[in-house]
């Protein structure tokens, strides 16, 4: 019994010390950022506030950074430019099967305490294909799903060529 219990913490302690992160910080002295409304130059309205939003929300789940209004370390800012949706493909009766959203952004990630742009793409453009039809094969169901994931492949991207340069 006493062998039995020596071997379970053993085990418990073995995999207690096994924990991986794959966060990584370039910048270990960024705590605090600040992510800024956006501004829409699109004709689609409230899509500047639900990416400055979904950003928001991703940065705080995040973890990395703390998203603060007030002496932030650094700043995320950036625009729309431009939010349309096209056709993007037909099935065998030319019938509309999948809509594409294509997200254009300018963006600016900077460091506030070495006073420095880390990351800026002044036409980031990011497209998503999402199903009007039961025989679609996106993997976006509907056009908020589409959006949805366009904003988390901006915030991936602006993470990678910010806080995980390599």
């Amino acid at each position: 019994m006493v062998k039995r219990i020596i071997y379970l913490m053993m085990v418990l302690m073995a995999l207690s010390g096994c924990s991986y992160s794959v966060y990584s910080n370039v910048y270990p002295h960024l705590k605090k950022i600040r992510v800024m409304p956006f501004e829409n130059q699109s004709a689609e309205f409230g899509i500047s506030e639900k990416v400055y939003n979904q950003l928001s929300v991703a940065f705080r789940n995040d973890g990395r950074l703390k998203v603060v209004n007030q002496q932030p370390d650094c700043l995320l800012e950036g625009g729309v430019i431009s939010f349309e949706e096209r056709v993007y493909s037909y099935d065998a009766a030319n019938n509309v099967q999948d809509y594409q959203l294509r997200l254009t952004l300018a963006i600016s990630f900077t460091d506030l305490i070495r006073n420095e742009v880390i990351y800026e793409n002044k036409s980031l453009t990011l497209m998503e294909a999402y199903a009007v039809s039961t025989e679609s094969t996106a993997k976006s169901k509907s056009k908020e799903e589409a959006i949805d994931e366009l904003i988390n492949s901006l915030f991936k991207t602006v993470v990678q060529n910010s806080l995980e340069k390599w």
